[in-house]
């Protein structure tokens, strides 16, 4: 059964394991070890039993949430993990009285692009060679605050 928690440091091996499959940045596990310190940081882990299966995370600054990351073992996708796991990042900005969430979503990341658009993410602009390969970013805003 797949549970959905807030992140602890007894995570940071499987989410090392998802983020270097998905992303391979090399910097993982110092990056999640601040993070749990990080006290504007609220990052949600996806568990199969004890297998660390997904993770996303935000950043809450003054009542306007960032997403940093959403990432999903390949073995795991098209199951619903990734909306599961921004539905509730969108509940804890709800909760939080968070009134936006925004994020960057590389241009060439199709099904990630539908999945926020599905969830009432709405394009709001662009970043040209914003990653480190020089791909343009999709921002894409929600706006929570008509929806409490």
């Amino acid at each position: 059964m797949i549970e959905y928690i807030p992140m602890q440091r007894q995570h940071i091996d499987g989410l090392v394991e998802v983020e270097e499959q998905c992303f391979n940045s090399g910097f993982a596990r110092k990056t999640f070890e601040k993070e749990l310190e990080n006290k504007i940081a609220a990052y949600f882990v996806a568990t199969d039993g004890e297998k660390v299966i997904g993770y996303a995370g935000l950043w809450n600054m003054c009542g306007i949430a960032d997403i940093m990351d959403v990432a999903v073992h390949k073995d795991f996708r098209r199951q619903g993990i990734g909306e599961a796991l921004i539905e509730k990042l969108i509940e804890y900005c709800k909760n939080e009285d968070i009134s936006e969430i925004n994020l960057e979503v590389r241009i060439s990341n199709d099904a990630a692009q539908s999945l926020y658009k599905k969830m009432g993410f709405i394009e709001v602009g662009q970043r040209p060679n914003y990653y480190e390969n020089r791909e343009t970013a999709i921002l894409m805003t929600k706006i929570l605050t008509e929806e409490k």
